[in-house]
């Protein structure tokens, strides 16, 4: 199979002449049943990724990558990886972009290049019912907190509640695991996921939210597709793709078989509970 590298070093020479002889102006590629792409993802984030009864990777963002590919006509696979090292794994070439509800933020943008957002939601606090907290550092103060590693959620709740007891967890489960067993006081997430893998005990429901615009800096610019740095002729591609299933129509079909709100663009509380 051959590699994307091999693929855009033959197309950026194929454009650059066609460019100069004034046929097109933005670069193409002349074989487009060729490009292949991998994406990397975490598969523990419903309804984002996941994967079914037969090991299928599947979810919203899965979906809309396939969309994108169609558009490009790439041919596009799916490689699980661990949130936490999932920026790492990219830049060792372990996949050729991360397609794995990853928020655009400026420490990030260090180490990868990001397409245009392709989702943007709140964020959600966790905790009993019968003893709601709300996310703020007082209420917060000496409370067990469960958070995703690498998440931005993460960096939110250790700048911004430096009272709490923050505790980072590999996945959502391992979050939902420490609420039930009483090893975590309340959890702070992307405000959809609760809605969709609750923990599975009636005690607990979202208590509060975070819009993302209370600190951008650190909880993004909306979530987006990463690519090694300056890979342009692949970031291209994926804005382009991108904008046409926007323009056609495809992104609201594949959002409306997954929520009942605007995910797009986002910026008010979900109110959900379990």
């Amino acid at each position: 199979m051959k590699r994307l590298l091999i693929i855009a070093t033959s197309a950026f020479f194929l454009c650059a002449n066609a460019a100069q002889a004034g046929f097109f102006a933005e670069p193409q590629y002349q074989n487009k049943d060729v490009l292949t792409i991998v994406f990397g993802t975490d598969v523990t984030y419903v309804p984002f990724e996941s994967t079914n009864s037969n090991g299928e990777i599947i979810g919203f963002d899965i979906d809309l990558g396939k969309a994108i590919c169609a558009e490009i006509h790439a041919r596009c696979t799916f490689v699980s990886q661990e949130f936490d090292g999932i920026i790492a794994g990219l830049n060792a070439k372990k996949y050729d972009a991360i397609l794995s509800s990853l928020s655009i933020t400026p420490e990030r943008a260090r180490h990868v290049d990001f397409t245009q957002a392709i989702w943007d939601a709140p964020n959600a606090l966790v905790s009993l019912k019968t003893q709601p907290l709300k996310a703020n550092n007082s209420a917060l103060k000496g409370k067990k907190l469960a958070v995703q590693m690498g998440t931005v959620q993460e960096s939110f709740a250790k700048k911004h509640f430096p009272s709490a007891k923050v505790k980072s967890y590999k996945t959502i489960e391992g979050m939902y695991n420490a609420l039930r067993t009483g090893h975590a006081d309340a959890a702070f997430m992307d405000q959809v996921t609760p809605s969709f893998v609750p923990p599975g005990d009636k005690r607990f429901q979202i208590t509060d939210s975070v819009l993302s615009s209370a600190d951008r800096e650190t909880l993004g610019q909306g979530t987006a597709i990463a690519v090694r740095k300056n890979d342009h002729l692949l970031l291209r591609e994926l804005n382009r793709g991108f904008d046409a299933i926007r323009a056609n129509g495809t992104y609201q079909k594949i959002a409306q078989e997954y929520f009942t709100f605007n995910i797009y663009n986002h910026e008010s509380p979900l109110s959900q509970h379990f």
